[in-house]
């Protein structure tokens, strides 16, 4: 690659189709002139992705960071995580809500996270904290009749999925539900997480704690200052310190309990990097999927792949 930016630069094939530069004519007919000075074209290639290759004596496994919403522009994925995905022989992800029908999710719903005592939620959080759910609702065009019904910690998932909603950002479009997309019928897909048993998992927390998860996306979307733009910017350019930065502001707005980051993240990211190192160990290679803020951080799943001996590098 020419080091002075006024070198005319060439976009080539290689015979797998990928794609190279380099300062002299290619040597097929693949080959197209960049004009000259086209220096940082040549250098975004380069750019990091939200995406690592680690290596161990186990085996290899891509880990990728995928956002829980998103939006059509998003797409396609870049080649380098199609082609890592392409290379793996088995996909996994938290939950295969691809293959969960939209059915099965309202069924999980209405049996772990909405009251069956005709009591409402206002009854089981602080009159502030209602207030402002009412507040937002609104704000969202929520029905206020369908969060009454529901606990604490629907209430946060129900207002955040409706504010990404708002803001042009959707499930459809997760990082997950495309990769599952494009591996279905071409791989086995392994799933980490049943969503009943992610449902119970915060089912099982004490109201407090559900009040402090739903204060926290309150804060945030109360916030209006581009949550979701500024988490897919970062993640499309595989900015982990903003990611990071981005994931531990919502959670300082309010300093939750020791419990609650210990059952939601900590102990939850031990046993992913648990259960993946074991499943490396059989000479195929992975390709996991989690949720970008899981693999940030101290602790995070990056931090827990290189305790268990795996050389990680940024793709």
């Amino acid at each position: 690659m020419p080091t002075s930016v006024s070198a005319d630069v060439y976009k080539c094939l290689d015979k797998k189709n990928k794609v190279f530069y380099q300062d002299r004519p290619c040597q097929d007919l693949t080959s197209a002139q960049l004009p000259p000075g086209l220096s940082r074209s040549v250098q975004s290639s380069d750019a990091a992705h939200f995406l690592w290759k680690a290596n161990s004596a186990q085996g290899t496994v891509y880990v990728m960071g995928a956002l829980p919403y998103g939006e059509k522009d998003m797409y396609p994925l870049p080649d380098v995580i199609t082609e890592a995905l392409s290379e793996s022989d088995v996909l996994v992800v938290g939950v295969n809500i691809a293959a969960l029908p939209e059915a099965e999710l309202l069924s999980v719903a209405a049996n772990q996270g909405v009251y069956v005592d005709n009591s409402d939620l206002s009854k089981h959080v602080t009159a502030p904290t209602w207030e402002r759910v009412l507040k937002v609702s609104k704000m969202l065009g929520l029905s206020e009749e369908t969060l009454r019904t529901q606990k604490p910690w629907l209430a946060s998932l129900s207002l955040m999925h409706q504010a990404a909603k708002q803001a042009g950002y959707t499930p459809e479009f997760s990082g997950d539900k495309m990769v599952i997309k494009d591996a279905e019928m071409r791989k086995p897909i392994i799933q980490l997480d049943a969503v009943e048993e992610q449902a119970k998992l915060m089912d099982g927390l004490s109201e407090i704690e559900q009040e402090q998860m739903l204060v926290q996306t309150l804060n945030e979307i109360e916030r209006g200052d581009g949550y979701f733009k500024s988490l897919a910017e970062a993640w499309a350019k595989g900015d982990t310190s903003a990611v990071e930065s981005i994931m531990r502001r919502r959670s300082d707005s309010l300093p939750a309990s020791a419990k609650l980051a210990k059952v939601l993240r900590f102990d939850r990211i031990a046993a992913i990097a648990e259960k993946i190192a074991e499943l490396a160990a059989d000479g195929r290679t992975y390709f996991v999927v989690l949720e970008a803020g899981y693999l940030v951080g101290e602790h995070g799943f990056l931090d827990q792949l290189q305790v268990k001996g795996f050389k990680l590098s940024q793709l």
